[in-house]
């Protein structure tokens, strides 16, 4: 299985003084999953080896003679994220994360293709009553491939402009940007570390890497330039939800327009959701649930199938999860072998039921399908095999929702990142801490 790893990257300051709470930063972005890569010179390493336990990257070429000291580039940063060919969040190292992993996971997916900046609220020692920042950013979370050709320049983790340089950029190149606008990036407040006369020189320096601004270089010229800058990224900007929208909610708020619609619920269990499925105008529903034991009440705008979902038509064992939280549990079962399933939920698997097994592409071959709007997929680790077998079906498909594990609850099951290139047309449009939804790019739906 290839599962993603999403890094942060920073540049440590060697002031003693701080160590203590950045490694309290440094712990929290741990807590979110990420892994952490700091770029300082090699002089500062042998020294703050000592005191971080983190991976350091190497910078030769610091800006020491710009600013008297060896900050580490942006540049430099960029070019690692571009050639590991891997997602990253710029950060600060004074910023401490409140995110979960999946809520991390969830921004790098939305934000795909794009950047997403992270508003920072800064605070006096009480994080509940924090003030948000109206000028500085001190994280942005995107891709290396998407970072490849920034030009060279001195602009540097610590010291001003790099924070504006990055969104001013995508937005130049008409990439998406995101912003994080909640509470989840926090600050401690402190002594400003950079000076007005270093405010200017940076400026300057993004003005002539972007082509910013006419007129003169003057200091009043450069913060005139900011205004114009940051309110030109933030106009263009998508504020993420703190929370994604349920579901049901979602399905029914997209799909509540008149006219024939056609679903597949893979995994209907007892219909428990079939039900406010098959309450959307004009929809037909196409219901798999091959365990033996769950049956639902007939209704007239659902076919029911007793089949099991895979890659091949045919015969298989479908492996029954048997008790689960202290009585009978009949949602687990899985053409599948449990794994991390048996140590991440109190769920025994016990015994075997010969079920059929069906290809989504037979399936939509032999009933004349055309469009599929919405597929509801709750396949338990079965995802690879729905897919690889269901290519031209999924080509054919708007919307699938379906579960992911990039902890390999069953054998071999299929990471989110395996998940998205084997279906490079898709998208995530929400991101739930078990659960995706993606749209088809080459089939939006248009207002």
């Amino acid at each position: 299985m290839t599962r993603e790893v999403i890094f942060a990257v920073t540049s440590l300051p060697p002031p003693r003084e701080n160590f203590s709470r950045t490694r309290e930063c440094i712990n929290s972005w741990r807590t979110a999953g990420l892994q952490v890569r700091v770029f300082n010179h090699l002089e500062e390493i042998a020294r703050l080896a000592r005191f971080y336990d983190v991976e350091f990257v190497p910078v030769t070429e610091t800006t020491v003679s710009v600013f008297g000291r060896h900050y580490a580039p942006i540049k430099a940063m960029l070019d690692w994220a571009a050639q590991e060919d891997v997602p990253v969040l710029l950060i600060n190292s004074d910023i401490y994360l409140q995110m979960a992993e999946w809520e991390i996971k969830r921004i790098r997916w939305l934000a795909d293709g794009g950047l997403c900046y992270f508003i920072r609220y800064n605070h006096n020692g009480n994080v509940t009553a924090p003030d948000r920042e109206p000028y500085g950013i001190d994280a942005f979370l995107c891709h290396g491939r998407d970072v490849a050709q920034f030009p060279a320049s001195f602009l540097s983790m610590g010291q001003p402009f790099w924070d504006y340089w990055l969104p001013h950029t995508f937005a130049s190149r008409n990439r998406p940007i995101y912003a994080v606008e909640f509470p989840a990036a926090f600050h401690r407040n402190h002594p400003s570390r950079w000076s007005w006369e270093n405010w200017h020189r940076c400026a300057l320096e993004f003005a002539r890497i972007t082509g910013q601004p006419g007129g003169d270089q003057s200091f009043k010229a450069c913060v005139t330039m900011s205004v114009r800058v940051r309110q030109n990224f933030d106009q263009k900007k998508l504020s993420v939800p703190q929370r994604p929208l349920q579901i049901k909610e979602w399905v029914q708020q997209t799909f509540r327009y008149p006219g024939a619609k056609t679903f597949l619920e893979l995994g209907a269990h007892e219909g428990t959701d079939t039900a406010w499925l098959a309450q959307i105008p004009d929809v037909t529903i196409h219901a798999f649930e091959p365990d033996p034991r769950n049956h639902q009440s007939p209704r007239p705008n659902v076919v029911l199938h007793r089949a099991a979902v895979a890659e091949r038509d045919g015969l298989g064992s479908l492996i029954l999860s048997q008790q689960g939280w202290g009585q009978e549990w009949t949602h687990s079962s899985s053409i599948k072998q449990p794994k991390n399933h048996l140590h991440r939920f109190p769920v025994t698997f016990g015994g075997t039921a010969q079920v059929r097994l069906v290809a989504l592409d037979t399936f939509y071959q032999q009933h004349g399908l055309d469009v599929i709007d919405f597929i509801w997929a709750d396949i338990q680790g079965a995802e690879g095999e729905m897919i690889r077998g269901g290519r031209r079906t999924l080509a054919h498909t708007r919307y699938l929702y379906t579960e992911y594990s990039d902890d390999e609850l069953y054998e071999e099951q299929a990471t989110l990142k395996e998940i998205m290139e084997m279906l490079p047309n898709f998208r995530v449009l929400e991101l739930w801490p078990d659960d995706v939804l993606l749209e088809n790019m080459d089939l939006q739906i248009t207002a």
